[in-house]
């Protein structure tokens, strides 16, 4: 009995199912739909062209507002500020000096910088410079171009001038502080030197330069102090002989 209730409750939900596709179908195949579609564009007028030939303006020309330059609005007494410097004459600038006059005195060159130290015959001050640098003072416009071990190179105004280092050659300079007469050198005996030794070595030995050192030239005085170089090592071999013959030896 449950079985045919079932089976008859299976038969109507597939008879049902059955009439419901066929009428999805036929209102499918019928046009479902086909009446709706959008709605057209909204067509606007076009908008006509402007003339602007004919258009003025109501700001006038520059010259009806030269009256706020004369009487300024923000200044109490309605004058114009007097510029400063206005009506004087223009000072003229002093152009550096064209010619080079300077003396390369030192060239230095390393695996990663090169200098030159240059003398301005001009202020007899130094300057550094690397190459591209300018010199300073009125020979500005000259610049250091090239470097080499015994030369330097600079341009300016004139073209280039090769400038060759400076070399002492013993001239020039300031004269070397004169060098005082020597003083008396004297050598005592020590004690107990005088037992078994003649009087010759008792006696102090003295040196005197009476010489005047005021025409002394660099030669002499050089040889001077040769001379007492060698004068004290000889005393302080006869101080050693002496020292030994004490003791014995």
């Amino acid at each position: 009995m449950n079985q045919m209730t079932m089976l008859s409750v299976g038969r109507v939900a597939a008879g049902v199912f059955f009439v419901w596709s066929l009428l999805v179908l036929g209102t499918v195949y019928g046009g479902l739909g086909a009446r709706y579609s959008l709605h057209p564009d909204a067509s606007a007028a076009a908008v006509s062209s402007v003339d602007l030939s004919s258009a003025t303006s109501g700001v006038g020309g520059m010259e009806e507002y030269a009256v706020i330059s004369e009487r300024p609005l923000f200044n109490e007494s309605r004058r114009p500020i007097p510029v400063e410097g206005e009506g004087e004459e223009p000072v003229a600038v002093a152009t550096p000096s064209a010619s080079l006059n300077v003396t390369v005195t030192s060239i230095i060159i390393t695996p990663e910088h090169k200098f030159a130290i240059v003398l301005d015959q001009n202020t007899s001050q130094s300057q550094t410079l690397k190459p591209g640098d300018a010199l300073a003072g009125d020979q500005a416009a000259w610049k250091l171009s090239e470097l080499g071990p015994r030369n330097a190179v600079f341009e300016g105004p004139g073209g280039r001038s090769t400038l060759e280092l400076r070399v002492f050659d013993g001239s020039g300079g300031q004269a070397p502080t004169p060098v005082a007469a020597a003083s008396p050198v004297i050598q005592e005996s020590r004690p107990g030197n005088n037992g078994g030794r003649n009087g010759a070595d008792a006696q102090p030995v003295v040196e005197e330069d009476k010489s005047e050192p005021a025409a002394e030239s660099p030669e002499s005085r050089a040889e001077q102090i040769r001379r007492r170089i060698e004068e004290r090592r000889r005393q302080m071999r006869e101080e050693a002989e002496r020292a030994r013959a004490e003791r014995g030896e």
